[in-house]
């Protein structure tokens, strides 16, 4: 499977062609998408880190968002293999798929750089260019939800695992470092909180990301509220 086609984004209206040449590869540059084995019994191709290295190419996404989506990926998979070496939740360790955690926590920003140049939904937009992109729903699932999730917070449901992963991973990450949910949140409210309802919606989404704090850190067994990264594991007081 490789990219579909279109010009890519660039950000600029008046002359796309231009802005593409500059700023990113054209569709004919690009190389072709190869993608993972699907987890079992997903039908879905997953696409490995280059081909999603190939889609932020294809919709420019800038340097800044680049670095924050690899260190949430970072702590993505860091999240996912303690869930699936068990921890303390009993019944086993969590059925991931890594690839598609890895491939969901790259994509979640596909297009903030769109919304925030010419407004809109990002999450809601990513969902849709993932889906497009991938033809992988459960990916783009957690493309769309990494923002708020919509249904209670449930770490033991299979299938809101991995979305709820990405979710805490991405409330944990400052730009491109990882820090706690409260210096994450403030940073919101001072950026964005420009209204009485933003930054209302600002705290529902911190009282949200600690509620998945705590289950996840009763589910892995692990005080997430003190831990940071160490050769790609889960490390309290990593500093």
């Amino acid at each position: 499977m490789t990219v579909t086609g279109g010009m890519p984004f660039t950000g600029d209206t008046e002359n796309p062609r231009e802005a593409a040449a500059i700023r990113c590869m054209t569709p004919d540059d690009l190389p072709p998408i190869s993608f993972a084995p699907p987890a079992p019994p997903d039908a879905w191709s997953v696409p490995d880190a280059a081909a999603c290295h190939a889609l932020w190419d294809r919709y420019a996404m800038p340097e800044h968002i680049r670095a924050h989506s690899s260190m949430v990926a970072d702590m993505a998979m860091a999240l996912a293999r303690a869930a699936m070496a068990d921890g303390t939740g009993g019944g086993g360790g969590a059925d991931l798929h890594l690839p598609s955690v890895l491939a969901c926590a790259l994509l979640h920003d596909i297009a903030k750089d769109y919304t925030i140049r010419f407004g809109g939904n990002h999450a809601q937009l990513g969902g849709a260019w993932t889906l497009h992109e991938t033809g992988n729903p459960r990916i783009a699932q957690g493309v769309m939800h990494h923002v708020h999730w919509p249904w209670r917070v449930d770490v033991a449901v299979p299938q809101w695992l991995m979305p709820l992963i990405i979710i805490y991973a991405d409330k944990r990450v400052k730009h491109d470092r990882l820090v706690k949910l409260e210096e994450r949140f403030d940073d919101l409210i001072e950026r964005y909180g420009r209204t009485e309802r933003i930054r209302e919606r600002i705290r529902e989404s911190h009282e949200q990301a600690v509620d998945i704090e705590r289950a996840l850190s009763a589910r892995l067994g692990v005080p997430l509220h003190d831990a940071g990264l160490r050769d790609g594991q889960l490390a309290v007081n990593a500093g």
